[in-house]
C-alpha cells in the first residue's frame, strides 16, 4: 500500500497505522466504526489502551494526509477526498477497459500488513483482480484471440485448478484452436479434482460446454461477432440505502464477510430471516450497497412478495432479470426451466450480486440462483431457507436496548432523547425493541417537535391501543404482522391465536400441548411450523415465546371467548396434574387435598425429574394463577391447590413475594365471588408467605380471617391450618405459650380428622416451640411422634421433621444425634434444591458444632450458610449464622471478627424487629465493641 500527494510519495508510519488507513480506504468513503477498526488492527487480543492508540494513529495520519481527509462521524471515521486505484480499477472494468484496469495491479495487496483482517482482504482483492482478468480473457477468446491466450489460461488454471470459469475458457480456447482432445482432457481433470477435493460435480454450465465440445457443436466454433450480440448491461437495481441505518454491526459483518470471501468454485448464498418488522430488507439493502464494488457487473434486486397473497412466479422474475442484463428473451421461451438456463448462461462470466427480498420459500428462490461461482445471492424471508443447499443463515432478532435507543435518537434527535432518557427507554421497551415499531414512533415524534418523548410513551402504555399507535403513512406494524398471519392455514392460524392465551412470557412444549388440546408430538409440529415462518420464537429446545407486539396482535384477532377460557382451563389442569405428581414424589405418603386432577399431565421417572419439571414451569404456574384469578368462570379452588403444592415442591423462600402476590390475587377473586372456602385456603397460603417475609401483622390478619371463614363454612381442615398459621406468627414474635396452645389445638383437630400427615406438621412445629420454652422432654416426645408417624405413612424420612428433631435433640443435650440428623437433612434439601432450607440446616450444624466445642467446623458451616444466603437472601438465617460465627470467633480468640459478626447480626434483627435482637445485645453486653447507630447505648467486645 502506497500513498502519494501532489506527486510525492508519503511515509504513512508503522504497519498498524498503515492498516488503519487500509481499512478506511477499503470502506470507499463509508463510515467505519471504532469497533471495526479495533478488530481489524488487534483482533480478539486488543489491549486496554487500544482506543487511545487508535486515536493516536488517526491523529498522525491526519498530520500526513491533511486534517480534512479523515473526518469523525458518530462513533467512527470516514475517508474523504483522494483517489484509490482499486476504485479506478473497478470503473475501468465496468467500461470493459480491462487492460488498463489490470495495469493498476502492482504486487501483493496490503503487503507487509499482518493479521486476520489483512489476510482476508488480500484474498478478497485477489478475487476481484481475478474476476477482471477472467473478463479480459473471455473477451479475447470471443474476439478471436483464443490461440494467444492458451498459455496464459493454462498458467492461471494451474494456480486456481478449482476455478471452473478458467477451465471453461481454456476448454473453449483449445477447442477453437483445433485441440479438441486437450479440451476434453481439461474437463476430465477438472471433474476429478472437484470430486476428490470438494466432493462436488462440475457446474451445469461447464458440463454443457463439455457436451457441446464432444458433439462438435458447430455453433461453438463461431465467434460472438457472428451472431447478433446481446447488449451487455450493468444493472444497478438496489433501492436507496437508509441514511440513518443504526446498529446490527455483527449481523452486517457476518453477511458481508460471507458474500465477500465466498468460494471460487461454489455459489455463495446468505439468507436473512426473521419476523415482520425486524428490518430484514433494510439490512439487506445496506449490506448490498457495501458489497456493490465487489460485484462490478451489477446488482439485481426484486421484491418477491412472498408474504403477500400472490408471490411473484419465478419465471416472471427471470424474464425481468434477463432483460435487465441485456439478454433477449424469445417470445416462445415461457418454460421456467428454459428461462432459468438462459439466466445462468447470461451470468456465467459475470460477477453479479442478486438480492431476493421477501421470499416465500426455497421453492420460489431455487430457480433464481445463478450457476456461476463469481456471483452471490442474498435472500430475505420470514421463513428460514432450510431447503437451499449450502445457505448461510442469519436469524434477525430484535435490537439490543442500546441500539434501539440509538435508532430512536438518530431519527428524533440526540438532544431530545438525552433530555428524556428514562422515557426513551420505556418507549423502545413498549415497542418490543422491534426496528419497524421504533422507526414509526420516532417518525411521529420527529414530525411533532412539540411532543415530549414521555407523551409518546404514555400513548403506548395501553396494550389495547398500542398497535393503533404504531402506524405512520404507509408503515404499520399491524399490517406487517397481518401479512404473515394471512399466510397461515386455518389450523395454524387457530394455534397462533390460542398459544397467545397464556400470559406467561414463554411456555414449554407441555404447556403448548395443553393449550392446543394436542399431544406433545402434535403440538411440537405445530409450534415448529410457526417458528419456521417467524410467527413464534424458540429460545431453547422445547420452549416457545412471542415477540411482545406479535402477542398483542395474536390476541387482537377475533376468537370465541369460550374457546380462550377452555384453553386456559386446560393449561391450569396440566399444571395441576403435573404439580400433583411432583408433590407425591417429593412427599411420598402425604395426602393431596381436593379431587384427583381430571386433565392429563406429565409423568416423572424420579423425584429429581419432578423437581426439575416444577422449576422449569414455575414462571408459567405463577402467571397461570394470576390469569385464572382475573378470568370469570375459572376454577379458583384448583388454582390455590396448584399454588399450595408448588410452594411445597419449589423453593419459594428465595422470592416469596411472587407467591404472596399470586395468593393475594386469589384471595381478592374468591372474596369477590363469595367463594369463602377458597378464600380461607388462599389466606392460609398467603399467610405462610407473610411469615417467611416476617410480615407478622399481615400473617395474623390472614390467619384470623381464614379461621373465621373456615368456622363459618364448617371446614375443620382449613380451621386447623389457620391455627397453625397463627401459632407460627406467635412463635416468631416470641409468644411461646400462645404458640404452643395454638399448635396443640391444630394437632387435635387434624388428629380428629384422621389427617395424620398434617398432624406431623403441627407436631414438628409444636416441638420447636416447646424446645424454645425449655420444655425439652415434651419437645422430644412430640417430634419423635411426628417422625414415627411420617415413616408409618410410607414416606420415609421427611426432611422438615428431621430438621425439627435435630434442633430439639440439640436443645435436649444430645448434640451427636442432632448432628447425624442434620447431615441427613442437608442431603435431602440439596436433592430437593431447597437452598434456603439447606442454609438453615447449615446454621443449625454450626450451632451444634459450637455445642460440641468443634469451633473450626462451626465456622465452616456458618460461612457456608452465609454463602447460600448471599444468593437466597433470608435475613433471619443470615442473622443467626452471623451470631454463630461471632460466638465461634470469640472462643477462637478473634474478638475483632467476633464483634463485627455480632454487630452485623444485631443490625439485621433490629431492622426487621426480630426478638433475636435481645439475644445479640446480651452477647455484646459481655464485651466491648460499638453498637450500630440503631441502638441508643454503646458497649464493646474484648474476647
Amino acid at each position: 500500500m502506497r500513498v502519494w500527494r501532489d506527486g510525492d510519495e508519503l511515509e504513512i508510519g508503522s504497519p498498524q497505522q498503515r492498516l488503519v488507513l487500509a481499512v478506511l480506504l477499503l470502506a470507499e468513503g463509508r463510515t467505519v466504526g471504532h469497533d471495526h477498526l479495533l478488530d481489524a488492527v488487534w483482533g480478539e487480543y486488543r489491549p486496554r489502551t487500544a482506543m487511545g492508540t487508535l486515536r493516536t494513529y488517526i491523529s498522525r495520519l491526519r498530520s500526513v494526509l491533511g486534517a480534512e481527509v479523515i473526518t469523525s462521524i458518530g462513533s467512527g471515521y470516514a475517508l474523504s477526498g483522494g483517489v484509490c486505484d482499486l476504485v479506478t480499477m473497478e470503473e475501468l472494468s465496468r467500461e470493459e477497459r480491462y487492460g488498463e484496469a489490470l495495469e493498476l495491479w502492482r504486487g501483493e495487496p496490503l503487503a507487509g500488513l499482518e493479521g486476520g483482517y489483512a489476510e482476508s482482504q488480500r484474498v478478497r482483492l485477489g478475487e476481484r483482480r481475478l474476476a477482471v482478468l477472467e473478463r479480459r480473457l473471455a473477451g479475447e477468446v470471443e474476439e478471436g484471440g483464443h490461440t494467444e491466450v492458451i498459455a496464459e489460461l493454462t498458467a492461471l488454471r494451474g494456480e486456481h485448478p478449482a476455478r471452473e470459469r478458467l477451465s471453461g475458457l481454456l476448454m473453449l480456447a483449445l477447442y477453437r484452436s483445433g485441440r479438441q482432445a486437450e479440451a476434453i482432457g481439461v474437463y476430465t481433470d477438472t471433474r476429478e479434482l472437484l470430486a476428490e477435493s470438494l466432493g462436488i460435480d462440475p457446474s451445469p454450465e461447464l458440463a454443457e460446454l463439455y457436451r457441446r465440445i464432444i458433439t462438435a457443436d458447430p455453433a461453438l466454433g463461431h465467434r460472438r461477432e457472428a451472431a447478433s450480440p446481446a447488449v451487455r448491461r450493468v444493472p444497478r437495481q438496489l433501492p436507496a440505502d437508509t441514511a440513518d441505518f443504526t446498529g446490527r454491526e455483527s449481523e452486517v459483518d457476518e453477511v458481508v464477510d460471507a458474500l465477500r470471501t465466498g468460494n471460487s468454485s461454489t455459489l455463495v448464498i446468505s439468507a436473512v430471516s426473521g419476523a415482520g418488522g425486524m428490518g430484514k430488507t433494510t439490512l439487506a439493502v445496506h449490506v448490498a450497497h457495501r458489497l456493490a464494488p465487489d460485484y462490478p457487473d451489477g446488482q439485481l434486486f426484486v421484491n418477491l412478495r412472498g408474504s403477500g397473497a400472490q408471490p411473484l412466479a419465478p419465471e416472471t422474475v427471470l424474464g425481468r432479470f434477463l432483460r435487465s442484463l441485456g439478454a433477449e428473451v424469445p417470445a416462445d421461451a415461457e418454460d421456467p426451466g428454459e428461462r432459468a438456463a438462459m439466466y445462468r448462461s447470461t451470468l456465467a462470466d459475470r460477477r453479479v450480486l442478486v438480492v431476493l427480498d421477501n421470499a416465500a420459500g426455497s421453492a420460489q428462490v431455487r430457480p433464481l440462483l445463478p450457476g456461476a461461482a463469481g456471483c452471490a445471492v442474498m435472500v430475505t424471508s420470514r421463513a428460514k431457507m432450510v431447503g437451499l443447499s449450502g445457505v448461510r443463515q442469519v436469524d434477525l432478532g430484535v435490537l439490543p436496548h442500546d441500539e434501539a435507543t440509538a435508532l430512536l435518537a438518530r431519527v428524533v434527535g440526540e438532544a431530545r432523547v438525552a433530555a428524556e432518557r428514562e422515557a426513551a427507554a420505556d418507549l423502545v421497551g413498549a415497542c418490543g425493541h422491534l426496528p419497524l415499531a421504533i422507526r414509526i414512533v420516532a417518525s411521529r415524534l420527529a414530525a411533532r417537535p412539540a411532543w415530549s418523548v414521555a407523551r409518546m410513551r404514555d400513548r403506548m402504555a395501553d396494550e389495547r391501543r398500542r398497535l393503533a399507535e404504531l402506524r405512520v403513512d404507509d408503515l404499520a406494524v399491524e399490517a406487517t404482522f397481518a401479512l404473515g398471519y394471512d399466510q397461515l392455514d386455518a389450523a395454524h392460524a387457530s394455534a397462533f391465536r390460542l398459544l397467545a392465551v397464556p400470559d406467561a412470557a414463554d411456555f414449554s412444549l407441555g404447556s403448548a400441548a395443553a393449550v392446543l388440546g394436542l399431544d406433545e408430538p402434535g403440538a411440537e409440529e405445530v409450534c415448529e411450523a410457526l417458528v419456521d415462518v417467524s410467527m413464534l420464537e424458540s429460545p431453547s429446545p422445547g420452549h416457545y415465546r412471542y415477540h411482545d407486539l406479535l402477542k398483542i396482535f395474536a390476541r387482537s384477532r377475533p376468537d370465541d371467548e369460550e374457546v380462550r377460557r377452555a384453553a386456559l382451563a386446560r393449561l391450569l389442569g396440566y399444571h395441576l396434574a403435573g404439580m400433583t405428581a411432583a408433590y407425591r414424589l417429593t412427599y411420598p405418603g402425604a395426602p393431596v387435598s381436593g379431587p384427583e386432577p381430571s386433565s392429563p399431565g406429565p409423568s416423572f421417572a424420579d423425584e429429581e425429574a419432578a423437581v426439575n419439571w416444577a422449576e422449569d414451569e414455575e414462571q408459567g404456574v405463577i402467571s397461570c394463577v394470576h390469569q385464572v384469578a382475573r378470568t370469570p368462570g375459572s376454577v379458583l379452588s384448583d388454582a390455590i391447590r396448584l399454588l399450595d403444592m408448588a410452594s411445597d415442591v419449589l423453593e419459594t423462600d428465595v422470592t416469596p413475594e411472587r407467591y404472596e402476590r399470586a395468593a393475594g390475587a386469589l384471595v381478592e377473586a374468591a372474596a369477590a365471588r363469595g367463594e369463602r372456602r377458597t378464600e380461607a385456603h388462599a389466606r392460609c397460603v398467603r399467610g405462610g408467605f407473610w411469615t417467611s417475609r416476617w410480615f407478622l401483622d399481615a400473617a395474623v390478619e390472614d390467619g384470623v380471617a381464614a379461621r373465621d371463614l373456615s368456622l363459618a363454612e364448617n371446614d375443620p381442615a382449613r380451621y386447623a391450618e389457620s391455627l397453625n398459621l397463627l401459632a407460627t406468627a406467635a412463635s416468631n414474635r416470641g409468644s411461646k405459650t400462645e404458640a404452643i396452645a395454638l399448635y396443640a389445638e391444630a394437632v387435635e383437630v387434624w388428629r380428629g380428622l384422621g389427617d395424620r400427615s398434617s398432624e406431623t406438621v403441627g407436631l414438628g412445629n409444636m416441638a420447636l416451640a416447646l424446645a424454645s420454652a425449655d420444655r425439652t422432654a415434651e419437645a422430644v416426645e412430640a417430634v419423635e411422634l411426628a417422625d414415627r408417624t411420617i415413616r408409618e405413612l410410607g414416606g420415609g424420612a421427611d426432611p422438615d421433621i428431621l430438621y425439627r428433631s435435630a434442633v430439639v435433640l440439640r436443645d435436649a443435650g444430645r448434640p451427636e444425634e442432632a448432628l447425624s440428623r442434620l447431615l441427613e437433612t442437608r442431603t435431602a434439601y440439596r436433592r430437593l434444591k431447597q437452598r434456603v432450607r439447606e442454609g438453615a440446616t447449615l446454621l443449625r450444624m454450626a450451632e451444634t458444632h459450637l455445642a460440641l466445642g468443634q469451633l473450626d467446623r462451626a465456622v465452616d458451616c456458618a460461612e457456608d450458610s452465609l454463602g447460600l444466603m448471599a444468593e437466597a437472601g433470608d435475613e433471619w438465617i443470615q442473622g443467626k449464622a452471623l451470631v454463630a460465627l461471632g460466638q465461634a470467633f470469640s472462643r477462637l480468640g478473634q474478638p475483632g471478627r467476633a464483634g463485627a459478626c455480632l454487630t452485623e447480626a444485631l443490625e439485621i434483627f433490629v431492622r426487621r424487629d426480630m426478638p433475636e435482637a435481645d439475644e445479640v445485645r446480651a452477647l455484646l453486653d459481655r464485651h466491648a465493641v460499638s453498637r450500630p447507630d440503631t441502638e441508643p447505648r454503646a458497649t464493646a467486645l474484648t474476647g
